[in-house]
């Protein structure tokens, strides 16, 4: 299953002078990024807003090894155009989810995402009534509200859906991520609340809500896509609840440590793929063993380990893990794909 990363980088670019969004700066096919995974628990710094402001992420990390690379397509080059056909563009994170837009001279309009948690799987599309992303040009202080209504398919039952959204630009000023500061920054806030009522049948019908707030960070003078997001997503219904929040660096933060104290050879993970079981057999006085998901998120912890590890796999969904041995400041990272 893949994993959504909630949908963020389809937002318009950001122009170089006077904080403001332009037609000529918005998204297209070729645009790309490379993206480290952020410790999840970082703050949303919700309340950092005005002009002048201070974002401090000075102790933020990115998982050593963790990338993914969200680059802008055409939307027919996607396997599900077929439900987003009134999209020019998708962007597609590696190991993610797509998000369909189209630029227009005014705005930037989303015809919808998909979305994975926990192996329930659905796609909202806004079908009916598309979802303004952005007003074109759009300046500090800014802020819009905007309906949206389409059909689903969600946990594949079919769905109709109602909800807005509200897209603020509530601050700029410096931007600190580790030992780096980017000075010249606007952040672009998007809340969207969705209720869907899905048809299950002969089981009547379930309600549901599907929440996504995203923080988004612009260095105006430098580049169109976000520097920096926090996003988080939270499903709430009567068939299903869940949710997660993913945090996406351009810059990798050392704060796990250089790895100077094991070695990359000293580690195996196998069979790889694998299916059941894995094996991890690491270096003596290991502090941890961590797996995580290809969104950051922990699935599996153990503590003081010895050297041979067996992890039974049957219960991860399909997809990309990461293996990450810590001792004291070191961590090295191994790739496991679960099939």
């Amino acid at each position: 299953m893949k994993k959504i990363l909630l949908g963020f980088f389809a937002l318009a670019g950001l122009s170089a002078t006077a904080q403001t969004y332009t037609v000529d700066d918005t998204l297209s096919a070729g645009n790309s990024e490379t993206y480290f995974v952020a410790d999840s628990s970082a703050a949303d710094l919700n309340a950092v807003t005005g002009v002048g402001v201070t974002w401090d992420y000075t102790s933020l990390f990115t998982y050593s090894g963790i990338a993914n690379l969200d680059t802008v397509k055409n939307a027919s080059d996607s396997p599900d155009y077929g439900n987003f056909s009134n999209a020019s563009y998708h962007s597609e994170m590696t190991d993610g989810a797509s998000n369909y837009f189209t630029n227009y001279l005014d705005s930037v309009i989303s015809w919808g995402y998909t979305v994975t948690i926990d192996g329930n799987e659905a796609k909202i599309m806004h079908d009916i009534d598309p979802m303004k992303m952005m007003n074109l040009p759009m300046n500090y202080g800014d802020t819009f509200t905007d309906s949206t209504y389409g059909n689903a398919e969600v946990f594949s039952n079919s769905a109709t859906t109602a909800g807005d959204v509200v897209v603020t630009a509530d601050g700029t000023g410096t931007l600190i991520l580790g030992a780096n500061s980017i000075t010249n920054v606007i952040r672009i806030k998007l809340v969207e609340n969705i209720a869907a009522t899905i048809d299950l049948g002969m089981f009547g019908t379930a309600q549901g809500t599907v929440t996504r707030t995203i923080f988004s960070y612009y260095d105006l003078d430098n580049q169109k896509e976000p520097i920096f997001v926090h996003a988080t997503i939270n499903v709430n219904s009567n068939l299903f609840n869940g949710g997660y929040t993913a945090v996406y660096s351009n810059q990798e933060l050392f704060g796990l440590g250089i790895e100077d104290e094991i070695s990359s050879s000293d580690i195996s993970v196998y069979p790889n793929p694998a299916t059941t079981e894995v094996n991890v057999t690491i270096p003596a006085n290991v502090d941890q063993v961590i797996i995580t998901n290809a969104i950051g998120q922990t699935v599996k912890t153990v503590n003081n380990p010895g050297s041979n590890l067996k992890f039974d796999i049957d219960a991860f969904e399909t997809g990309i893990y990461f293996v990450q041995v810590q001792r004291g400041e070191s961590t090295i990272t191994k790739k496991l794909i679960v099939r």
